[in-house]
């Protein structure tokens, strides 16, 4: 930082914060999203104050909120993901794109600062921060993300998200014999290998390359990151709404209905029509490709010290 940009930092530093001591956070926000031209000094204040800021601010003076769209498996939520694709497209009121939230994250993170690779200690410490960047450049009044970390808690009070930078989250389940078999399957046939991935035995993260930049995934397990999203408090404090995968099949039209229905009910403008529901179930009808289920009782056993709790509360075959 050079030493022009450190005295405007530390100017703009004294004024926030006074804005923080005020509890006047709508002139916190409004006063560094007017430093955004200088790219450094806004992401160093942003990193500072922002995701305090934003923990202790209680009411909504954001433009826009995120809806999630969250699973243990990326794509347990793609044929709600192409719904409302096709939804945004043809409804009265649109509500902008769906996009994964890491790519997202890179996508806004290389147009100020580059980066090199995105940490799953930065989705925890900075996920307000991270959000706010995403809501800060989004022109509709709500903005979906598909997301397949689990709702955490750090030791100094910042959630994976907060309501007053989300709307509502649905999150989709899938049967968990379905996944481990599937993760199984990808391990032609490994048993210790798929139960040390489903379960995350040895909590290990996964790395994937997204525009050159290296991003860490720690999903946790599967008993874990379905707990995390499926916890009353989460639910009722986030507009949750649980959607099985089998009912999806069973009742595509009825849980799709439900899901718009959700977002008005959480406060998203988006009007409702059971037509346009219609035509893309007529025009993309959901496909039931069953999982051969493989388990032995061993196995089964030894996963339901696990999931037991989980499994027992759906009601899921097995």
């Amino acid at each position: 930082m050079s030493v022009l940009t450190n005295i405007k930092y530390q100017y703009n530093l004294r004024i926030l914060e006074d804005f923080i001591t005020k509890n006047n956070y709508y002139g916190f926000f409004d006063h560094i999203e007017k430093l955004k031209s200088n790219k450094i000094l806004y992401i160093k204040l942003l990193s500072t104050l922002g995701s305090s800021a934003i923990l202790n601010n209680k009411n909504d003076i954001f433009k826009s909120k995120i809806i999630w769209l969250s699973s243990y498996l990326q794509e347990d939520t793609s044929y709600i993901s192409n719904f409302l694709d096709f939804y945004n497209r043809n409804a009265e009121t649109s509500v902008g794109d769906i996009e994964q939230y890491e790519d997202k994250l890179i996508s806004i993170l290389n147009n100020i600062t580059k980066i090199e690779n995105l940490k799953f200690s930065d989705f925890v410490e900075q996920s307000y921060f991270y959000q706010y960047l995403i809501l800060y450049e989004n022109t509709n009044p709500i903005k979906f993300i598909r997301n397949k970390l689990p709702f955490f808690s750090s030791k100094n009070n910042f959630n994976f998200t907060k309501n007053t930078l989300t709307n509502s989250y649905i999150y989709v389940i899938d049967n968990p014999y379905n996944i481990y078999q599937k993760i199984k399957n990808n391990y032609n046939g490994e048993k210790s290998i798929a139960q040390n991935i489903f379960l995350n035995l040895d909590n290990q993260s996964s790395f994937t390359k997204i525009n050159n930049v290296e991003v860490e995934i720690n999903k946790q397990g599967w008993h874990t990151h379905t707990l995390s999203w499926i916890d009353s408090n989460v639910i009722n404090s986030l507009n949750g709404k649980v959607i099985l995968k089998k009912d999806l099949y069973e009742n595509t039209f009825e849980i799709l209905s439900s899901i718009i229905l959700h977002f008005i009910q959480s406060g998203a403008n988006i009007k409702l029509d059971y037509n346009l529901i219609k035509s893309f179930i007529d025009q993309n009808p959901i496909e039931n490709i069953s999982t051969d289920i493989k388990i032995s009782q061993k196995e089964k056993k030894f996963i339901d010290n696990y999931i037991s709790n989980i499994f027992s509360k759906f009601n899921f075959d097995g």
